[in-house]
């Protein structure tokens, strides 16, 4: 899916004020980072290393693995393409509603596909399928599942290969990776991004992390270069300050509480539950597309209509949490709209 996605304010006239349809985190790129790529420019006049080898170590020694277990991707969507492409002619699993980039791989790498409502699933569930593509937490719910759950998925379902996304796991804090398990489960590969929590979205940076004869497999489709020089220096120069560029969690997420119990009180907007930083809510009045419209020519706020996810309707959008004035624009101006 080339259009439908969030962040899509480029697409109107007009500044936008605030973003409250991406999930990036809102206090932008590590400090440092920017003098580091310039002190890189130079290499840009020399071609990227071809499989983003240098990275690939510094993340597999990040994550106390061997290199031959990550494969370095051009953001989490060129993982999931990949996944797709060595899968190709399968089956999988796809658990709604969920990040569209999911369906659309599948579908150009023709596997055959069964929807599931992530309500229904329990750690007793059981799949036909050889592959199942699940967020955790969940885009665009912020649900999640525990470790144990998964755990006790992956053991009963040892035929079907477990495709976790966790692109936004530094969102909550619940301790969810799965990365600690990998040795354990020759049927779990995870998806890993950095353009979220060190909001780098334009520069496209993930990887993927399984067992070596998974990525040994995976990688045999993927291309050279896919990653750019800037983004590879930036990943390691993210994987060497680690420690000083956590995500100021708690307040993030007592910020989140303050701003889904204001958008509750709004008649007429159903909001719901979530572990992260972001969530769904349901207008009753006219629908999502609506509301976006107005908020962007008379707020120049944007917001994500989640229409266009799976199982949802034209009344659902999806709000990610900004810092705490501006969350009181968007609180005001939905306020409004649904007045008029």
């Amino acid at each position: 899916m080339i259009l439908g996605h969030g962040d899509d304010g480029y697409l109107f006239n007009g500044k936008i004020k605030v973003n409250f349809s991406s999930n990036v985190f809102y206090d932008g790129p590590p400090k440092g980072l920017q003098e580091h790529l310039m002190l890189q420019w130079d290499n840009i006049a020399r071609y990227p290393e071809a499989n983003a080898e240098s990275l690939q170590n510094e993340l597999a020694k990040w994550h106390r693995l061997e290199p031959k277990q990550i494969i370095v991707t051009n953001g989490a969507t060129e993982a999931f393409y990949l996944l797709a492409h060595f899968l190709q002619k399968k089956s999988a699993t796809i658990i709604i509603p969920s990040f569209a980039e999911y369906n659309d791989a599948c579908q150009i790498h023709n596997l055959s596909l069964n929807f599931v409502n992530w309500s229904e699933i329990t750690e007793t569930s059981r799949f036909a399928t050889d592959a199942l593509f699940l967020g955790n937490p969940n885009n665009p719910t912020g649900l999640l599942l525990s470790k144990n759950v998964l755990s006790s998925l992956l053991q009963n379902n040892p035929e079907t290969l477990f495709v976790i996304d966790e692109a936004y796991v530094d969102f909550t804090t619940h301790p969810i990776s799965m990365i600690d398990e990998i040795t354990n489960f020759s049927n779990l590969v995870i998806v890993k991004s950095l353009t979220k929590t060190y909001a780098i979205p334009g520069l496209r940076l993930g990887y993927i992390i399984s067992q070596s004869q998974n990525i040994q497999a995976i990688e045999k489709n993927k291309m050279p270069w896919s990653v750019n020089t800037f983004a590879i220096e930036a990943g390691k120069y993210i994987v060497k300050n680690a420690s000083k560029l956590l995500l100021p969690i708690e307040k993030l997420m007592t910020d989140t509480a303050h701003f889904y119990n204001a958008l509750q009180q709004i008649e007429h907007i159903e909001v719901y539950p979530t572990n992260t930083n972001f969530f769904l809510c349901k207008t009753q009045l006219k629908t999502a597309s609506n509301l976006k419209e107005y908020l962007l020519h008379n707020h120049q706020l944007l917001i994500r209509d989640a229409s266009n996810f799976r199982g949802l309707s034209a009344h659902y959008f999806r709000v990610a949490t900004q810092k705490p004035l501006e969350n009181q624009l968007l609180i005001d101006a939905i306020r409004q709209w649904t007045m008029l």
